[in-house]
């Protein structure tokens, strides 16, 4: 009996070496994770080149070709692509319908086929159920295990870009906010999630359509530049872009102050600091617009910090550049085994 026992224990063992992919329409970064003394340690952090977004309901996916280095068994895929929703519900505890019948009613999405749905109850008291959300389209799923069709790694998990980012900052900086009330941007390509926490609790989150995407393009318009020039403007700081950037983010950082006050009163809180990661690329300028409209300074923290990290893992020319990985890291994370 015993030794049926261990057996079974054998194959119930979690994951331990994951890579976790974040599939960008820009930049795909890959971070992986491997289970050292019973420890989630960094062991390789790089840009992958020639991933192209699987956004099209048809046609080839071309499989992903990742290094040697990341080369993990298991793969957690995040992806910002189109017709992602994430919601924070609340319904009552005592109902007559199941809570998958309320989260689906709630999302919009009754029994539709067309989508696969996961949640997790975040926090509950006697009245009522609060429920992370999400809903992706069956096809953008599909699509993107396609781009790991055989072989090692395997496709374990596909997340949304923006809470895999939450997940890498709740078990890195929000650690520290036991008692306080905190605010996390990712900022990313195409898009970009808001997330409020009262003590370490999810108040709130929303996705946005607007990212580094459309600032580039608002300076290549206002600026009759190419995307690469824009890019090195947004870099150097050599043009005066502040009302482009203005015009871009106003509504962005209108919807950004009214969540953050509405967070403020529900809560009987106080939002002490502001935590963004993301595209690095628009950091810089994108930061001065979120701080004159909010009064709240951006701290872009490494994801990485408080990990063990081997040697050689990051390489040099991406240090200054960590917050990027956030996605890909916070993906590889919320699969690992952890003893």
């Amino acid at each position: 009996m015993k030794a049926l026992t261990d057996l079974i224990k054998r194959f119930q063992r979690g994951y331990s070496d994951v890579v976790g992919v974040d599939v960008g329409s820009a930049l795909t970064k890959a971070v992986r994770l491997r289970t050292v003394n019973h420890t989630p340690t960094v062991v390789a952090v790089d840009l992958v080149s020639g991933v192209t977004m699987p956004d099209a309901a048809t046609g080839p996916v071309t499989p992903v070709v990742l290094p040697k280095s990341m080369r993990a068994r298991y793969v957690a895929v995040s992806y910002s692509g189109p017709g992602a929703l994430v919601k924070l519900l609340t319904f009552p505890v005592h109902s007559e319908k199941s809570t998958d019948t309320q989260v689906n009613e709630l999302m919009g999405l009754a029994e539709s086929p067309e989508y696969r749905v996961a949640y997790e109850v975040v926090s509950q008291n006697r009245a009522e159920t609060r429920a992370l959300a999400v809903a992706m389209p069956d096809v953008a799923t599909s699509r993107l295990c396609a781009l790991f069709p055989s072989g090692t790694p395997a496709p374990c998990s596909i997340e949304i870009a923006g809470l895999a980012s939450m997940t890498a900052f709740e078990r890195g900086p929000g650690r520290q906010h036991a008692e306080d009330a905190v605010a996390v941007i990712d900022f990313g390509s195409t898009g970009s999630t808001v997330a409020f926490y009262n003590k370490r609790t999810l108040a709130l989150i929303r996705k946005f359509d607007v990212g580094m995407a459309s600032i580039l393009k608002k300076v290549q318009e206002t600026l009759g530049v190419d995307a690469e020039v824009a890019m090195g403007i947004l870099a150097d700081g050599s043009f005066d872009i502040s009302q482009a950037l203005h015009q871009t983010l106003e509504s962005f950082l209108q919807q950004f102050v009214i969540s953050r006050d509405f967070v403020e009163r529900r809560e009987n809180c106080h939002v002490v600091r502001l935590y963004a990661c993301g595209a690095p690329g628009a950091l810089k300028s994108w930061a001065q617009e979120v701080q004159s409209a909010s009064g709240l300074e951006p701290v872009f923290w490494n994801p990485f910090e408080g990990l063990p990290v081997s040697s050689g893992a990051i390489p040099d020319a991406l240090k200054g550049q960590e917050s990027q990985f956030a996605s890909a890291l916070g993906a590889a994370w919320a699969v690992l085994r952890q003893d």
